[in-house]
């Protein structure tokens, strides 16, 4: 059967259908019930020729065959399942894109006949566009048996994007069109067309390879009209919503169960908006939502499934208001929650949802929070904040903690630690580790005859960690926080919070443990002894204080965070970094089943660049090529500064801190920042064409004295008599007589 493409994807309208208000006959649950299960009736069976749905630079044709629309609900058609002969044709506007496209179908254009197709849509037009050629048919039963079983199924990833829409089409901007083509020399692929992404086309297949599934995005850019009106930096436009100033009071019980209640602001930013998705942990479920104390109406989706769930490890909620909600408006809203968020990996070593977000969001936005937290005495929990009081009572601890300023994202870890301390001038650093690894990591230890003890190095960790900040403080600008707090995790991976650090159980291993795990390579060595934490470190600067604006973008942060900590490593060993940037090399000049690895793309595809194709690209060339980017950009100033030192460098780092107010950065805010300080001898200057003196054939009487924009700027040039010459560089209109500008000859 078809696999599933879980994008926010819409439902059309046909043009006699009032939008759904506040009221309606049937609530927002027995709507996406409906949604769930499209209905196919003969009646609604036609042959269809001649069609054309032309929208920005997206042009599919419905040549001929048999179209079957599904049956409306609340006065929508929600979309329709076609067979017979169409063609797709899409130009990607940019040559990373047609290189993109390039690379899964062999071409730079997308120029794709089908035999087959499912819709899904939200557009005003598209229904009367299909009834245009709309002619009668025969066999209608036959065509519904075919599609009603692969209708129902695709469906439960369409439903609540479909909802959304739905409910909120008193907002103009809401136009979804979703294809799922199949039939083509490529296969089965989905092409999406939704008006309020950032890019609002992309194309996109569903592969599974060696067991694992991918996504594999073909293309994505901003639409046409997007281009033309300069919409094309995501950071651009503001978001539907923002959502802010948490107070969360949550109860812990280990090893795996969480219970919460708290409170949001939720602000619109655009009009006709009366439904909101937020996501929350597919491990959490929510119980109760209010607005004012009354109870809001809300549907937790379960239909995320496959690749894409276990990328985002996030559930969705739809939250529904009884009345459209006030563009720049704020509403205070309520919620519960509990369920399973947390996972012992042995050893009283816990960890949260894997990738999963243990409150209601829409990802990251800087907003302040509030937490208080309720657990065991004989556990320790640490979390992003400030701490602000704890109570013991009764068996159980209480505590608080408080953000000091707006942070991106909240986390906390719990478990059974001994802690260290350690500062960097007024910063607090405390690091925490158990007395044990994980079970898997503790079982291959314990057969090389060995058994790790973490707290053994949490003392150096805390003073790794103080020796960072003062580096970075000092080149950078100082630590964004009062305090940091690193703990153990179980797993490989390790990650960055405001003022919190998750740190994998492997760099709290002495050599002789990894030597034991046959950890014997130079640059894994470095990675786990020094380089891991010391780039966590930085990321409380380049991800924490400042994150990135798009997945495009994505890529500075992580640069500029492990490069950052490459230089810190430079300063007490240069070989180091050398090791390091020549693995990087290595691992993009490997070869994969589709080339070497520096063919996957260029750093700003960020999450696109890991595929079917290059399963491990986005590590290898957002780190690595990353890295060497701004290596690039370092030895170039410091080259062309004559003083051979990294003045530049860091002044150009600090512009890019310092310029972003909205504590987020693109590509092209990288890209002002070093040409702000960029030297003469690195300027590049076009040279001056050549062309031969123009005249003047102005009354003499009116040029006495004359004024001519240069350089985009009015100066008097002195006077001028008829017939004298003028420079090239001087052909304009004369701004005091009026007259033509001269000709070039």
């Amino acid at each position: 059967m078809l696999l599933l493409l879980c994008a926010f994807l819409g439902v059309p309208s046909s043009g006699a259908a009032a939008p759904p208000q506040a009221g309606s006959a049937k609530n927002a649950a027995a709507l996406y019930s409906d949604l769930l299960n499209p209905v196919l009736q003969p009646s609604d069976v036609y042959r269809i020729r001649d069609v054309a749905i032309e929208r920005e630079d997206l042009h599919v044709t419905l040549s001929d065959g048999t179209i079957g629309l599904m049956r409306s609900v609340n006065g929508h058609v929600t979309g329709a399942v076609f067979e017979g002969t169409g063609e797709i044709l899409l130009f990607p506007p940019n040559r990373a894109e047609r290189v993109s496209m390039a690379l899964f179908t062999g071409s730079g254009v997308l120029e794709q006949g089908f035999n087959s197709a499912y819709l899904r849509f939200f557009d005003d037009k598209l229904v009367d566009e299909l009834r245009a050629g709309f002619r009668t048919t025969q066999n209608a039963e036959e065509f519904i048996g075919r599609w009603e079983a692969v209708a129902k199924t695709l469906a439960r990833g369409d439903g609540l994007q479909i909802l959304r829409a739905m409910i909120n089409s008193q907002d103009p901007g809401s136009r979804f069109i979703h294809f799922r083509l199949g039939g083509t020399q490529l296969g089965v692929f989905d092409v999406l067309f939704d008006a309020h992404s950032q890019e609002q086309i992309m194309v996109a297949q569903d592969r599974v390879s060696n067991g694992t599934s991918y996504m594999d995005i073909w293309t994505s850019f901003p639409m046409r009209s997007a281009r033309a009106n300069g919409e094309t930096n995501p950071g651009g436009n503001p978001p539907r919503f923002e959502v802010s100033d948490y107070h969360l009071r949550a109860r812990i019980q280990p090893p795996t169960d969480m219970s919460a209640e708290g409170e949001l602001t939720l602000t619109p930013r655009y009009s006709g908006q009366r439904a909101v998705v937020l996501e929350l942990s597919q491990y959490l479920r929510v119980t109760d939502l209010r607005v004012d104390g009354k109870q809001l109406e809300f549907i937790q989706n379960e239909a995320a499934t496959g690749s894409e769930l276990a990328r985002r490890g996030d559930d969705m909620v739809a939250l529904v208001f009884p009345t459209v909600l006030e563009k720049d408006q704020p509403v205070r809203i309520s919620f519960s929650y509990s369920g399973p968020v947390m996972f012992n990996a042995g050893e009283d070593l816990l960890y949260v949802g894997s990738r999963g977000t243990w409150y209601p969001n829409a990802g990251p936005a800087y907003a302040n929070y509030d937490l208080t937290f309720d657990y065991p005495e004989d556990w320790t929990l640490v979390a992003t904040g400030k701490a602000a009081g704890s109570v013991l009572e009764n068996g159980r601890r209480t505590s608080r903690f408080v953000t000091e300023k707006p942070i991106a994202r909240a986390g906390f870890n719990l478990g059974k630690f001994e802690s260290a301390r350690a500062t960097a001038g007024t910063v607090a650093v405390h690091a925490y580790a158990g007395r044990n690894v994980e079970q898997q990591l503790a079982a291959a230890e314990a057969r090389a005859g060995r058994h790790p003890l973490p707290a053994r190095e949490v003392r150096q960790i805390a003073e790794q960690a103080a020796a960072s900040i003062q580096f970075l403080s000092a080149e950078l600008e100082p630590f964004p926080y009062s305090n940091l707090e690193i703990t153990q995790i179980p797993g490989l991976v390790s990650q960055s919070w405001p003022g919190l650090i998750y740190l994998s159980s492997m760099a709290f291993l002495g050599q002789e443990d990894r030597n034991a795990l046959g950890i014997h390579d130079p640059y894994t060595e470095l990675l786990l002894s020094r380089l891991m934490l010391t780039h966590e470190t930085a990321h409380q600067w380049w991800g924490d204080a400042v994150d990135w604006i798009s997945y495009r973008d994505e890529w500075i942060i992580e640069a500029l965070a492990n490069y950052s900590a490459l230089m810190m490593l430079e300063k007490d060993d240069p070989q180091s970094m050398k090791i390091v940037l020549d693995y990087y090399k290595s691992q993009l000049l490997r070869q994969a089943g589709s080339g070497i690895v520096s063919d996957a793309g260029p750093v700003t595809l960020g999450t696109r660049l890991s595929s079917s194709k290059f399963p491990q690209a986005y590590e290898r060339v957002v780190y690595g090529r990353g890295t060497w980017i701004i290596h690039m950009l370092r030895t170039m100033l410091r080259q062309a500064g004559g003083n051979k030192n990294d003045d530049l460098f860091f002044a150009a780092l600090k512009s890019l801190l310092a310029n972003s107010p909205s504590h987020k950065v693109s590509t092209r805010d990288l890209q002002r920042a070093f040409e702000q300080v960029l030297p003469d001898s690195l300027t590049y200057t076009r040279p001056a064409t050549k062309s031969r003196p123009a005249t003047c054939s102005a009354p003499l009487s009116k040029c006495s004295r004359i004024r001519l924009p240069t350089k985009g700027e009015n100066r008097w040039i002195g006077s001028l008599t008829p017939g004298s010459t003028m420079p090239p560089s001087l052909n304009s209109a004369c701004r005091m007589c009026g007259s033509s500008p001269p000709a070039a000859m």
